[in-house]
């Protein structure tokens, strides 16, 4: 009786890669939703609720006081970068915890949680903000990105930046689980000194240079400047932001590289 001949070809490295993360995500999915009544919608939900709330608590400001543009698309501009970035630093940050079970298959390594993770987190949100911009349309503002490549590429380079930051803080929680609470609470103020709800121009110019060492504010007042038409912020640097993000990924990289045997043993 003739056996059918199973195929031997050996999966390269990528291979390998693409089918566990696939498995992560698929996971992370049923995870993540699966647990409230709203599910996916809550993915929804949570930034149109905080930014209808800073919508009605600033609504009141002419509109000189966000660049000449409505309160509800100066804060969308800001508040839905800043929202992709405290969301994959706080996921990639518990990415190991949370999947400690599943490394013992040789195959799941803590990079593919933390690509498992991030890819989710950027699906969310870029459906989020798709569904919040056709929103702003529907009820007649004008939400359409002036020069859609320029926020594309802001994004980019604060994606990176975000995901390097997640994998820093994800092996400084598991060196010292202290840090996990610290690193948490360094979290919460750091919205209101990245100029989310409020132009950069708007800093006395004794104070603006201190703003000017975090690169968030570099990052939202990029998109701004490229979301909203005539909006301009002269003090900001793309050679900055993408400085300082190069020497962050090679850091996470390097950190990972000496870490990755003592995140799986923890």
């Amino acid at each position: 009786m003739n056996k059918p001949i199973l195929n031997q070809t050996p999966r390269t490295s990528l291979q390998v890669l693409r089918d566990v993360v696939f498995g992560l995500l698929i996971r992370e999915l049923k995870t993540r939703f699966g647990s409230y009544r709203l599910g996916y919608a809550w993915a929804l939900l949570e930034p149109l609720l905080m930014i209808g709330f800073f919508s009605l608590l600033f609504g009141l400001r002419s509109h000189s006081g966000f660049g000449g543009v409505s309160a509800q698309v100066f804060i969308t501009a800001g508040y839905l970068p800043f929202m992709f970035f405290n969301k994959v630093v706080n996921q990639l940050k518990l990415s190991v915890n949370a999947n400690m079970g599943l490394f013992c298959y040789r195959q799941v390594t803590p990079f593919s949680t933390f690509i498992a993770r991030f890819m989710l987190e950027s699906m969310v949100g870029m459906i989020v903000g798709v569904i919040l911009v056709l929103g702003l349309l529907w009820f007649g503002f004008d939400a359409i990105p002036a020069d859609p490549l320029k926020v594309i590429v802001a994004y980019l380079l604060l994606m990176v930046f975000s995901f390097s930051l997640g994998v820093v803080f994800c092996v400084i929680c598991n060196l010292m689980q202290e840090a996990d609470k610290f690193l948490g609470l360094l979290m919460m103020p750091l919205m209101f000194i990245s100029c989310v709800m409020f132009p950069l121009a708007t800093i006395p110019a004794q104070y603006r240079h201190w703003f000017l060492w975090n690169p968030l504010v570099h990052a939202i007042e990029l998109i701004r400047s490229g979301w909203i038409a005539g909006y301009s912020s002269p003090y900001v640097s793309w050679e900055y932001l993408a400085a300082v993000t190069l020497i962050l990924l090679t850091f996470a990289m390097s950190c990972y590289r000496l870490s990755h045997r003592r995140l799986i043993a923890s």
